[in-house]
């Protein structure tokens, strides 16, 4: 028989000894209290089982061992019975609890507790707990992952409970990491970055017209890119059919080429407040990504439309302003609806973490909610075979990241499997040879990758008849109503006075 979740010596310090006497996952929440009060005391009100509860609640908080999943739940259910609007002070001398069992003692926690002392005991305040539900066809296949996550957020060393922290909160969104959530099957494999291809002779004859030192400097620099094979040449026809028929390289138009060169070589990154001082975001995003995003999507054949400050419209946020993406490539379907495929959040001097990792991974899940309840009738494989893109940009770096659905028709159930490191570009090295081939890798990727994947999407949300699939609707995660807040990037660690504990009290061992 597993032990209790509290012990003997706080069952006796309780009123409703037999409630607490249950496994933590049959606790339940204020209205589950309110039921079993109501059966043990047919005539009270709402607001005496409340009172009782916050009571019970207190005398839990106050005895149980910090960091035990038993007093991580009694906390969670404080903040349950906070947000309904009751508090234990709303209990009066005149509105006693009522109680048929024997007197209990008063204590000195009791009299510390009247006059308003300090409760010295309590590991965390209830606002900083958050309680994990799963949808009951998805909870049971995601039981490695969850026990993974719980010993994660259990582990002594920073940087690990900080990742479980953030794993967390994409859980919460119907994410799963995929390094994680496929451990132990066979590895996943490594994107192949493509390799670009441009007209050289013209591209040369282009920036040999302007008189610039730097933009002359570029025509050395293509050349040495071609002989060291970083890059091919797609001057002839017959060279340009080979290589779209081998599929060996990409080839990037002339005009394309010149905004990755023109955006890396005159690229002026001056600090935001005199000498001292760092380049704004801002700043970097003008001088360097503007031009690149812009060119790579408006500049292509697949006609694709982008939009700066994208507004998510996630419900819940109306008050204060709906989620916004700093940059996103979207498709629009007949009735010019937009639908991104590929966000961006932008951040400078950032820290190992990107402040706006789980705003984008938890924008990007909405998004494709969105896109899949707006499809016609998908079958499990086109839905599997769908993907979109995920940007995080500090400073003169981009990691790229993609989320793909995994469809189960028959057991209706979905989720959303990210992949955080597909590739990191970085266009400021110092090394401006290196920087001009990370950038058209880049474009090259955005192109092939990125372009291809909103063109399936785009072409599923065109389709006709306009015919919707019920079990896909049905099995559509469901997602939180307000978005992410950034992360404060101040220090690396959250202090653990302001971290969110997550509970996962149907977590069965």
């Amino acid at each position: 028989m597993p032990p209790r979740a509290v012990p003997e010596e706080i069952l006796s310090k309780l009123c409703y000894p037999e409630y607490w006497e249950r496994p933590i996952s049959k606790w339940g929440n204020v209205n589950r209290w309110d039921q079993f009060f109501t059966e043990k005391n047919p005539n009270a009100t709402k607001h005496i089982s409340r009172s009782s509860f916050g009571v019970e609640l207190q005398t839990l908080v106050r005895n149980l061992e910090p960091g035990t999943r038993a007093i991580e739940k009694a906390i969670s259910m404080q903040h349950g019975l906070k947000k309904a609007g009751h508090t234990v002070a709303q209990l009066s001398s005149d509105d006693p609890p009522p109680y048929n069992g024997p007197s209990r003692k008063r204590s000195r926690d009791d009299e510390d507790e009247e006059r308003g002392e300090p409760e010295m005991h309590t590991p965390l305040a209830p606002g900083n707990f958050e309680e994990l539900t799963f949808d009951p066809r998805v909870g049971q296949m995601l039981l490695p992952y969850r026990r993974i996550l719980e010993e994660m957020r259990r582990h002594q060393t920073e940087e690990t409970s900080k990742r479980a922290r953030h794993l967390s909160v994409m859980l919460m969104w119907s994410v799963v990491d995929q390094s994680l959530f496929f451990k132990g099957s066979e590895p996943v494999a490594s994107v192949a970055l493509p390799r670009p291809a441009v007209n050289i002779s013209l591209l040369e004859s282009v920036l040999m017209e302007n008189q610039s030192e730097r933009i002359q400097h570029a025509v050395m620099i293509m050349r040495n890119l071609r002989a060291n094979g970083v890059m091919d040449d797609a001057s002839s026809g017959l060279r340009r059919w080979l290589a779209r028929l081998r599929g060996i390289c990409y080839i990037i138009d002339v005009a394309t080429v010149l905004s990755a060169i023109t955006s890396v070589l005159v690229c002026s990154l001056t600090p935001c407040r005199g000498p001292g001082s760092k380049p704004s975001e801002n700043n970097i995003k003008a001088q360097l990504w503007t031009k690149i995003f812009q060119d790579v999507f408006l500049l292509g054949q697949d006609n694709i439309d982008v939009n700066w400050e994208y507004h998510h419209q996630i419900p819940g946020n109306g008050g204060t302003g709906s989620a916004r993406s700093d940059f996103a490539a979207v498709i629009l379907n007949e009735a010019d609806q937009q639908f991104p495929f590929f966000i961006v959040e932008f951040e400078a001097n950032g820290l190992s973490v990107h402040k706006d990792a789980m705003v984008a991974i938890a924008e990007t899940a909405f998004e494709y909610n969105r896109i899949l309840a707006a499809a016609p009738y998908l079958s499990e494989d086109e839905v599997n075979a769908t993907c979109l893109h995920i940007g995080l940009v500090n400073g003169t770096s981009i990691r790229m990241g993609s989320m793909k659905a995994v469809y189960n028709e028959t057991k209706e159930s979905l989720i959303y499997v990210y992949d955080a490191d597909k590739a990191i570009f970085k266009l400021r090295t110092g090394n401006q040879e290196a920087d001009i081939a990370s950038a058209l890798v880049l474009m090259a990727y955005l192109r092939r990758n990125v372009c291809k994947d909103g063109m399936v999407l785009k072409m599923l949300l065109k389709r006709k008849p306009k015919v919707h699939h019920g079990a896909l609707l049905a099995a559509l995660p469901r997602l939180p109503k307000q978005a992410v807040k950034s992360r404060p990037h101040e220090t690396e660690f959250t202090p653990k006075a302001k971290r969110v504990r997550f509970i996962d009290n149907l977590l069965n061992y």
